[in-house]
């Protein structure tokens, strides 16, 4: 099975991906892209990808 693409976002809030692991605002993570949807969503990310034109 093929792994998901994965996207950056940047937290706006702690968030915890496992139990008792806490990843804290500001961080920005790869995460699988119907995750980042959620987090999004939630309100609690942002997109960290960079503009079209902006990567190298």
């Amino acid at each position: 099975m093929a792994e998901a693409k994965k996207t950056p976002v940047k937290l706006l809030y702690d968030v915890w991906f496992e139990e008792n692991k806490r990843t804290p605002a500001g961080t920005v993570v790869e995460v699988a892209v119907s995750e980042a949807k959620k987090l999004i969503d939630a309100g609690k990310a942002e997109r960290a990808d960079p503009l079209p034109g902006d990567a190298e």
